[in-house]
């Protein structure tokens, strides 16, 4: 099983429908008087209506139409944040920390976000000015790119990826330059691969491990190497770090590299700690997976001062500062008690051993082993639809839903993710329906395979 692992760039698809009123989206002036008097919304802005829309968002709204359906699409923890985390937005609120904070963030954040990464991830950043509170990992990565790429630069993203990266790149006027992982290699981020994509276009590459929707975790190793090749080339790295604490270990997919031989947490390895990248990477980074705070919308940014200075001068231009209650909370978050998040990790790993035992027998769906985050990616071609079909008839047919492959990029079609981070019995559930939708696609008479059936002659 191969896909295709050349670079393509991703161009601009225009959102207008060909024959509709808004027929000149170029926003032509002489289009404006026109508009007015027909009473037509004047043009809209080309490069909005050029923007995709999230394929996990028309999924959302799919399942909203199916209220009994088992969601397995959610990129959310089950848990909530942990009590003292909660106690200290409320006694920030009590306290009347409620007015607006610097654009970087309140120094209590800033020095917190410091200490955990020195001990958790052994790279070191100065809090006055190398780390930046931010609304999540979302903005936080709109933030890096807009700081660093010119209108016509592209940015390499390994392919399948998380929904938001092409978007955001030609937000700020960039070209998204999309790398196929390779199944064979475990879908981790590969430095030749990244290497063969380089123009003289080329600003910047995003790293994502664990990855988000495959749950491949780069090795510290091939982190190197690929460091390597972004100083030679003189690019930038844009490291999307927000599940760096939840990292399996296994023996058998996992290098040493990714485990703490000092008995601290297991976390993924950072491009930013290998020697000479602190310079050259800007690392992303949320409480939302690691605390269970999505709704807290609290992240941050580690880099050189000079992308600082920049990022927080757009941010003052975009929202002013962060949620302040959000930020003493996630001072409790980073510099308290840690186990909830180890508990965290090992509630993914049992409850990704239900889906490896649920797909270990069934010889029409295939799945690289995750080894991070809380995400299968499921190879579904062999049952003969393609990943949309699958997920609009697994979700009519069986009441559950799952994410189709293309809704993370060209090289994710033929697979659809699902997350393990919901509620188990949910899980086994909806596995088990999966299962039995894909045998009966595959064979509708008896719904299981010849004892003959070699799925690894129709890989070839």
């Amino acid at each position: 099983m191969v896909v295709q692992s050349s670079a393509t760039v991703s161009e601009p698809k225009s959102a207008v429908t060909p024959g509709a009123s808004l027929g000149k989206a170029s926003g032509e002036a002489s289009d404006a008087p026109a508009a007015a008097a027909s009473g037509v919304n004047p043009p809209l802005s080309p490069a909005a209506l050029a923007i995709p829309r999230s394929g996990i968002r028309d999924v959302f709204d799919r399942v909203e139409q199916v209220p009994d359906a088992i969601s397995l699409t959610v990129g959310e923890p089950s848990a909530t944040a942990a009590p003292h985390i909660v106690e200290a937005a409320c006694e920030a609120a009590r306290a009347g920390h409620t007015r607006y904070t610097n654009v970087l963030g309140i120094p209590e954040y800033r020095r917190a976000v410091a200490e955990y990464s020195a001990r958790v991830k052994g790279i070191s950043y100065d809090p006055e000015c190398e780390i930046q509170a931010v609304d999540g990992a979302t903005i936080g990565l709109y933030l890096a790119l807009a700081a660093i790429v010119a209108p016509g630069d592209e940015v390499i993203i390994p392919s399948p990826y998380f929904t938001s990266y092409d978007a955001e790149v030609m937000l700020v006027g960039g070209r998204p330059v999309t790398v196929a992982l390779r199944p064979e290699n475990g879908m981790r981020i590969n430095a030749a691969d990244i290497e063969a994509a380089i123009t003289p276009r080329t600003r910047a590459v995003i790293i994502n491990s664990p990855g988000n929707p495959t749950g491949a975790v780069t090795s510290a190793a091939e982190m190197a190497r690929i460091a390597e090749v972004c100083t030679r080339h003189g690019i930038w790295a844009i490291a999307d770090e927000v599940y760096h604490p939840f990292v399996f270990g296994d023996d058998d997919v996992c290098d040493d590299d990714v485990r703490n031989a000092d008995g601290k947490p297991v976390v993924a390895p950072s491009i930013a700690a290998v020697p000479g990248m602190k310079e050259r990477t800007i690392v992303v980074e949320s409480l939302s997976k690691t605390y269970a705070m999505t709704g807290w919308r609290i992240g941050y940014l580690l880099a050189p001062e000079n992308v600082i200075e920049q990022t927080g001068k757009i941010a003052e231009l975009m929202h002013s500062s962060v949620n302040s209650l959000s930020q003493y909370a996630g001072v409790a978050a980073l510099t308290g008690p840690q186990n909830h998040v180890a508990a965290m990790r090992e509630e993914y790993r049992a409850k990704r051993q239900i889906v490896l035992d649920g797909l270990s027998d069934c010889p029409v769906l295939r799945l690289v082993k995750p080894q991070g985050a809380f995400y299968a990616f499921v190879d579904v071609r062999l049952t003969g639809l393609d990943s949309d079909e699958f997920s609009r008839r697994l979700l009519d047919g069986e009441r559950v839903a799952v994410v189709p492959g293309e809704a993370f990029g060209e090289a994710g079609r033929g697979f659809v993710r699902l997350s393990y981070a919901g509620d188990a019995d949910d899980l086994r559930e909806g596995i088990a329906r999966l299962l039995a939708f894909a045998e009966r696609v595959w064979n509708p008479i008896t719904g299981r395979h010849s004892a003959s059936y070699h799925p690894v002659t129709v890989m070839a």
